[in-house]
């Protein structure tokens, strides 16, 4: 199992890439679908504002239309006689079609229609009109627009015209300016989406910049020309962050301090109760309990200058090409063989791109838990192997005590120590492991160890490409 980052014993903050939540909203997404819907809105009214309008200017055409042609129809009338009530499409020729239509009727006094056109009611327009008249009538079932102008012996002109055929004129020009207007509007979507990426990019910059910082890099956020909304969030940020950074540095000022004033203490003591040992000339049980002490005091005091140490890492690691068995040769084994174990290497990868001596730190600390968990007389191996994407594999394996399976997803915690060994120790040896194999970008995780037994400890080093 790929132990954490951080452990539950680490002041340090736990952090977590950022992603979208499921159920947020998108701030382009909202804009647009405002700007949009806006947009159609308005477009809609305008479009009702041209609609009327055009109506109003087609209306007062076609009632000037209207207007001459009842001056026309009452002149013809009048000069003409029955003749006027000829079919005008009779003296067409046999393949021309009526371009114009001229609904009117000559209308007696009494309301009776002398004279009509081709499909003009039967039944008056406006039966009892007088001088100069406009109306909107029903008559057989249609709504017309008339106007009639009264000439001699009471007779009046009236021309008509039906108010479907002015509503098919604003049709067509519905039909021709509907999909203009649709794709003016999905340009519209398309620019508005445009220009609303391109204003929100300095969010995206910034959020990428955030997302880049590394776990150690509490340096302020820069951002090009932020705009001034953005201007505020940084600075606010930019001031957490230097809190933090504060905090934090005051924390591993504090460990370092402390475990550098601690040591030298503890080794006077140590340097007394040897001291007192000698001139005691005999063993005294109380006394190496004591010194055992000191030393399980001073192995904390280690590991805690070891971490303080590693926190502070920010900038990229130096790395190399280590050589695992110049490393191996150079750690001291006297626990090793104070118990009679027996440390094997079997090293197909020689070599690991990694940094030489937290490497070292690494192996130091894993031997010295094989070891101490170790059996006597038992066995630990060093092995690496090439992984198949690349990088390189190295374990630690023992046949001692072991772990339980159910603690080991534990194991890496600051203190944290499986209870009932027997075994001193301080709970930190595997902590500077699992930060080393944080910086390092490699992952750690704990087996089985030899024939079934112990602990096997894990590194997968990435490739050094």
């Amino acid at each position: 199992m790929k132990i954490p980052k951080w452990s539950p014993g680490c002041s340090r903050l736990k952090t977590a890439k950022l992603a979208p939540s499921p159920g947020g909203w998108s701030l382009r997404r909202r804009l647009l679908l405002m700007v949009m819907g806006t947009s159609i809105s308005l477009w809609l009214v305008s479009l009702g504002i041209v609609v009327g309008v055009a109506w109003f200017a087609t209306s007062e055409v076609f009632d000037d239309a209207l207007e001459e042609g009842a001056r026309l129809v009452l002149q013809i009338g009048v000069q003409g006689g029955p003749a006027a009530n000829a079919d005008p499409s009779q003296r067409l020729g046999a393949t021309e079609a009526l371009k114009l239509r001229m609904y009117y009727q000559l209308v007696a006094s009494d309301g009776r229609v002398l004279i009509r056109g081709e499909g003009t009611p039967e039944t008056a327009f406006l039966p009892n009109a007088q001088h100069k008249e406009e109306a909107t009538v029903w008559v057989d079932n249609k709504l017309w627009r008339v106007h009639a102008r009264a000439g001699r012996d009471g007779v009046t002109a009236q021309v008509g015209q039906p108010m479907e055929e002015r509503l098919e004129l604003l049709e067509d020009m519905a039909e021709s300016l509907i999909w203009p207007a649709l794709g003016l509007l999905v340009l519209l979507g398309f620019l508005s989406w445009l220009l609303i990426r391109r204003l929100l990019r300095p969010l995206e910059d910034t959020a990428l910049r955030i997302s880049a910082k590394s776990l150690d890099d509490l340096t302020p956020v820069q951002a090009q020309n932020p705009p001034r909304e953005l201007q505020s969030i940084l600075a606010a940020l930019n001031t957490l962050l230097a809190r933090l950074g504060t905090a934090l540095n005051s924390e591993r000022r504090f460990t370092a301090d402390a475990a550098h004033e601690l040591r030298t203490p503890l080794a006077a003591l140590r340097m007394r109760v040897q001291l007192i040992e000698r001139e005691l000339k005999l063993p005294n049980q109380h006394l190496q309990q004591l010194r055992a002490d000191l030393d399980r005091c001073t192995a904390l005091v280690e590991s805690l200058l070891a971490l303080a140490r590693l926190e502070p890492q920010a900038t990229p690691l130096s790395r190399e090409a280590v050589d695992l068995n110049a490393v191996l040769d150079s750690l001291s084994l006297e626990g090793a063989q104070a118990m009679q174990i027996r440390v094997e290497r079997s090293l197909a990868e020689p070599q690991i791109w990694a940094s030489g001596s937290l490497l070292a730190s690494a192996l130091r600390n894993l031997l010295d838990n094989a070891v101490r968990y170790g059996r006597e007389g038992g066995r630990v191996r060093i092995e690496t192997s090439r992984l198949p994407q690349g990088g390189v594999r190295l374990a630690v394996r023992d046949d001692g005590l072991g772990v339980p399976s159910d603690q080991r997803d534990r194991l890496g915690e600051r203190f944290f120590r499986v209870l009932g060994t027997g075994k001193t120790g301080n709970g930190l040896g595997l902590s500077i492991v699992a930060r080393i194999a944080e910086l390092h970008g490699a992952s750690l995780h704990f087996e089985d160890g030899l024939d079934g037994r112990g602990l096997g400890v894990v590194l997968d080093f990435p490739s050094n490409l």
